[in-house]
């Protein structure tokens, strides 16, 4: 699972300019994508759906999502940009 910060972060990270941009994405309601990242340093309190939603949106942006060795799902989760180019 993701913490707002995060969400936030990944978002920023993919190019992302807007919540309202992510929420498109996602197909989840910008509101859901502004209670995400208003969570901060938690994990938010939302359906596994929406999550998951959010999560392949950003992942159809570019971003890759990984654990550290040692770290475990609760906020130790990983992320960076696929340095793969478009063909």
């Amino acid at each position: 699972m993701l913490t707002g910060d995060q969400i936030a972060a990944a978002r920023r990270l993919a190019g992302i300019r807007s919540q309202a941009e992510l929420a498109v994405a996602a197909g989840v309601s910008r509101p859901t994508v502004e209670r995400a990242e208003a969570a901060r340093s938690l994990i938010p309190s939302m359906n596994c759906d929406a999550m998951a939603r959010i999560i392949r949106a950003l992942e159809a942006a570019g971003v890759v999502f990984f654990l550290r060795a040692g770290d475990g799902l609760a906020g130790g989760v990983g992320m960076r940009v696929n340095p793969q180019t478009d063909s």
